[in-house]
C-alpha cells in the first residue's frame, strides 16, 4: 500500500505571505474575468506547511478558441493549465526538499466550493460534455495534493475553503486550514 504524503490528509497551514499572494492572482483573475490558478509549495521536514506560492497560467480560453463544443467553459468558469510542465514542477520539489502541495483556483461571483467539474477532472473521472451534463468522479487524483478554492465576489476575496481526497468515501471532502504570520527574515550579515 501506498502512503500518501501527510498534506494530503489536511489540516495545512498557509503562511500569511502566502496566502495573499493567492489572494492578488485571484483578483487579478478576476479584472481578466478569469479563475485564477497556481500551486503551493512548502519543506518536505514541515508536511503541513505552505510558504511559497506559484502562479500558473489559465489555458481555458486557449482551449475554448480551439474547440468550443469540448471545452465549452471559457476561464470564467474553468481552469486549466499546461499539466506536463505542472508534472515536472512536482517531479523538481519532490526532489529538492520542497514539494507542491496545493493545487488552486478561484471561483469568481460563486463561492468556494469544489465543483462537480473539479471533483471529475482532478479525479481523472469524466467532467461534463454539456452545461449541466452527467459527469463521473474517478479512482481518484492525478497527484497527491490538496485543492484550495478562493472566491472572489464583486471584486473582494470571499472566502478560501481547502478540500482533500477522502479514498474510502471516493469524494473530496473540505479540510481545516490555518494561517499563520511569519516574520520576515532579516538578510542583514550581524556585526
Amino acid at each position: 500500500m501506498v502512503t500518501q504524503p501527510e498534506w494530503t490528509r489536511g489540516g495545512l497551514v498557509f503562511t500569511r505571505a502566502t496566502l495573499n499572494a493567492v489572494e492578488q492572482d485571484a483578483l487579478r483573475g478576476y479584472t481578466k474575468d478569469e479563475e485564477a490558478c497556481g500551486y503551493l509549495t512548502g519543506p518536505a521536514s514541515e508536511p503541513r506547511l505552505c510558504d511559497t506560492h506559484v502562479r500558473l497560467e489559465n489555458i481555458a480560453n486557449k482551449l475554448h478558441a480551439m474547440d468550443p463544443q469540448v471545452y465549452f467553459r471559457t476561464a470564467r468558469m474553468f481552469f486549466a493549465f499546461n499539466e506536463a510542465k505542472f508534472d515536472r514542477a512536482v517531479r523538481e520539489g519532490e526532489k529538492n526538499g520542497h514539494p507542491v502541495k496545493v493545487i488552486y483556483h478561484s471561483h469568481l461571483d460563486a463561492g468556494a466550493y469544489f465543483s462537480a467539474t473539479d471533483a471529475a477532472i482532478m479525479s481523472l473521472g469524466e467532467p461534463p460534455e454539456v452545461e449541466g451534463g452527467p459527469w463521473k468522479v474517478g479512482p481518484g487524483p492525478a497527484w497527491p495534493l490538496a485543492f484550495l478554492v478562493t472566491s472572489v465576489r464583486n471584486g473582494t476575496i470571499d472566502e478560501h475553503k481547502l478540500f482533500v481526497w477522502n479514498s474510502d468515501q471516493k469524494k473530496f471532502v473540505e479540510s481545516p486550514f490555518s494561517v499563520i504570520d511569519v516574520p520576515p527574515i532579516n538578510l542583514t550579515p550581524q556585526s
